[in-house]
């Protein structure tokens, strides 16, 4: 994808530091965008990350700030540093764990500014920064959401529903300026993240999400950085207020 004049493409992705983030980040850059990596805490890791974006021929810039502070003011660093936008990918997540009955004031607070508020508010300042006919919003959504197999992820799961409901309606909302507005939903899928939430017993987990997979494996974080590739590439440009599971067929069984 090439942006205005034929420079090339220019991409935000919150997260980007590790995991998903990380691979969408070097998906985009191998499809041609120059990419701003956003992070909030590891700058060793998203240099890291950079250093294989410009690797790949593609320019590199730095984004860091919590993105539930001020999502917007973030949006706008990676345009400026940029010279604009023509995708956003939100990947950023803190994935707070409890069931829905023991969630206080706080911890619902805490999991939508972080997981909701910052992908809806962060899209919508993208927008304002991207040219009509060729914008790209993608936010990640998760399995989780849609099925109750683990009752502690229900904190990220009511923000994820949020996430999914504002990708309906600012699809409709942007669809006049030909900027499309998706979601994707990864099943289960090894990264830092997975290891952190399942503790002492990430190995044995991972064991059981690839036999519960009909595919026979657990995802990696480059299946669902290929399908975010694909959805912000011109090819897309008629997919729009869409969820995309990508997860070998773990949420039809």
């Amino acid at each position: 994808m090439s942006g205005a004049g034929g420079e090339p493409a220019r991409a935000y992705v919150t997260g980007a530091s590790r995991g998903i983030g990380r691979a969408v980040a070097l998906a985009l850059a191998a499809d041609g965008f120059d990419v701003a990596v956003g992070y909030a805490r590891r700058e060793d890791a998203a240099r890291a990350v950079a250093d294989e974006v410009e690797r790949l021929g593609r320019r590199a810039v730095l984004v860091g700030g919590d993105v539930g502070d001020e999502p917007a003011a973030l949006v706008d660093r990676a345009a400026d540093a940029l010279g604009g936008l023509d995708a956003f990918v939100a990947c950023a997540v803190e994935a707070m764990q409890g069931p829905i009955v023991e969630l206080d004031a706080h911890a619902f607070d805490r999991t939508m500014r972080v997981n909701a508020r910052a992908v809806v508010l962060g899209a919508i300042a993208a927008a304002a920064r991207m040219e009509d006919g060729r914008g790209r919003i993608v936010a990640v959504s998760s399995t989780g959401t849609h099925v109750v197999r683990n009752r502690r992820y229900a904190p990220l799961a009511l923000a994820k529903g949020a996430v999914e409901a504002a990708v309906r309606f600012l699809a409709v909302e942007l669809a006049e300026r030909g900027i499309a507005v998706n979601a994707v939903a990864p099943g289960p899928t090894a990264t830092e993240a997975f290891d952190a939430m399942a503790g002492d017993d990430a190995t044995a987990l991972r064991d059981r999400f690839a036999t519960m997979t009909p595919m026979g494996r657990m995802g990696a974080p480059e299946d669902a950085a290929a399908l975010v590739a694909f959805l912000c590439s011109p090819a897309a440009g008629w997919v729009t207020g869409q969820l995309v599971f990508s997860d070998g067929g773990y949420a039809l069984v």
